[in-house]
């Protein structure tokens, strides 16, 4: 069907109406006379209504604000209670290694009951004389021994417990760095649940903004101003409207189990938004990238408790080599038995003795032992060294992903609105157009389109900023406690 000129769009409208003040006049007969046929008007443009993305995602009182959530995620994610769980196998192997110190003290009870036995007699001087030893056949001992490991002192004690306080520290760390990213990966998770809530605001106001314009079509074909290939096209329009909204609503749906998830939320709590995300102030960073990343290098837990396994690796290297060198013990035993072996003859009585000493032992076995053990406790070191700069290649690298997201939202939020606010227009012009026969249904549905488009951009914007200033804050180690820096 070739497409009508607007001139004569104009004259079958005017003819139109005519008729239909023809009709009117016709049954109303000859009773009174009709009255003067007024000028036919043009359609009436709604006022301009507030945007409905900020009406949607105000902050609510008592809603779940973004620390809330992150604070939340902190404290209920498995992964940072597991850390907390090795923090407190480290806190035991250093009061482990805080008993080794001590000296070792040993106490044993014991009770032997001897078989019966006949002493033979022995000749003295040409005579048989018995045996004047008695059998005594129940002997009782309470026997208390302390043993002093000299030489640990100075080649293995203070090296395990370094190492052991060490590796306590890395696992502290660890844990708090683990809580920190459990807490940004909750602000995250919020902050894509409130995009996904306005998402299906903006595909809602699609389905509306078509819903309404197949009106529109319909009515100008009823006139003979639009085509039904118009029509039929505005209608697809519609549905293609009415399926973005349903997977809108269906992302969504897993947008906010995702964030319940992560703050571990029961299924009844309402989930109401208490952040205002659409008035963030987009001022980009202040200091430049090289600052930020030294900073990261500085602050971040990640890689001072890698520093804290390292100095705890390098310490149970030194504790392996001990290992060449012999034992020394100083060892002290008293013991109050009955009989006891020191008293000749033996007597049914209990009677306490003590010895004290130093023994020097050396096991040549453990020097050959000790040389694989040394070079795998070497080997450990140079390999989480080696993860250490792994670790600081991939927070640099992060602290600029973070940046350059931070600092192109102050620019991308300026286009997005200048961007929304054109297609608001150019929306409203094409509408107006359309119903007074000027413009085409394509063109409707591309300024409906470019509107739905520009409304997501002005979301992502603004969600992609707060977005990115939670990753730099993160990744540059701003959100490590104030206590952690001491």
């Amino acid at each position: 069907m070739k497409r009508q000129s607007p001139l004569r769009n104009r004259t079958l409208l005017s003819l139109a109406i005519a008729a239909s003040a023809l009709a009117a006049t016709a049954s109303a007969g000859a009773q009174q006379p009709p009255p003067p046929a007024a000028p036919p008007a043009s359609p009436a443009l709604p006022r301009q209504a507030p945007d409905p993305i900020a009406a949607a995602l105000a902050p609510r009182a008592g809603g779940l604000t973004a620390e809330e959530a992150g604070k939340l995620a902190a404290k209920t994610k498995p992964s940072v209670r597991a850390k907390q769980a090795d923090l407190k196998a480290a806190a035991a192997k250093v009061d482990q290694a805080l008993v080794g110190f001590f000296p070792r003290v040993t106490l044993a009870a014991t009770y032997t009951r001897l078989s019966p036995i006949t002493q033979p007699p022995f000749s003295f001087g040409g005579q048989s004389i018995t045996s004047p030893f008695p059998v005594l056949l129940n002997n009782y001992s309470f026997v208390g021994s302390v043993a002093v490991p000299v030489s640990d002192y100075v080649f293995r004690l203070t090296q395990g417990y370094a190492s052991a306080s060490h590796n306590a520290k890395a696992a502290r760390l660890a844990a708090e760095a683990e809580a920190l990213q459990a807490a940004a990966d909750g602000k995250i998770a919020y902050f894509n649940w409130v995009r996904s809530k306005g998402g299906v605001v903006v595909a809602g106001e699609a389905v509306e903004q078509a819903r309404a314009h197949v009106d529109d079509a319909q009515k100008a074909f009823g006139v003979g101003l639009a085509s039904r290939a118009d029509v039929l096209r505005i209608e697809a329009q519609l549905a293609a409207a009415q399926q973005s909204s349903a997977e809108a609503q269906a992302f969504a749906s897993i947008a906010e189990e995702q964030l319940r998830t992560a703050i571990a939320a029961p299924g009844d709590r309402a989930m109401e938004i208490g952040s205002d995300v659409m008035h963030e102030s987009p001022a980009p960073p202040s200091e430049t990238l090289q600052v930020l990343q030294e900073m990261a290098l500085s602050r971040r837990l990640e890689i001072r408790a890698l520093d804290e396994t390292i100095y705890s690796l390098k310490k149970v290297e030194s504790l392996t080599r001990a290992g060449y060198a012999p034992r020394i013990d100083a060892f002290a035993d008293a013991t109050y038995a009955n009989p006891n072996q020191r008293i000749v003859p033996s007597q049914e009585r209990f009677d306490f003795t003590w010895d004290v000493g130093v023994r020097l032992s050396w096991t040549l076995n453990d020097t050959f032992t000790t040389i694989g053990a040394a070079a795998e406790a070497k080997a450990r070191v140079a390999s989480v060294t080696e993860q250490k700069g792994s670790l600081r290649d991939g927070l640099r690298m992060e602290v600029a992903a973070a940046y350059a997201e931070a600092v192109k939202a102050a620019p991308t939020i300026e286009a997005a609105d200048r961007g929304m606010v054109a297609a608001e227009e150019g929306l409203r012009v094409r509408r107006e157009l359309f119903r007074n026969g000027k413009a085409t249904s394509s063109e409707l549905v591309d300024a409906e389109a470019e509107l739905t488009r520009a409304r997501l951009r002005r979301l992502d914007a603004h969600i992609g900023l707060l977005v990115a200033k939670a990753k730099l804050d993160h990744a540059t180690g701003r959100d490590v406690p104030a206590k952690l820096n001491e």
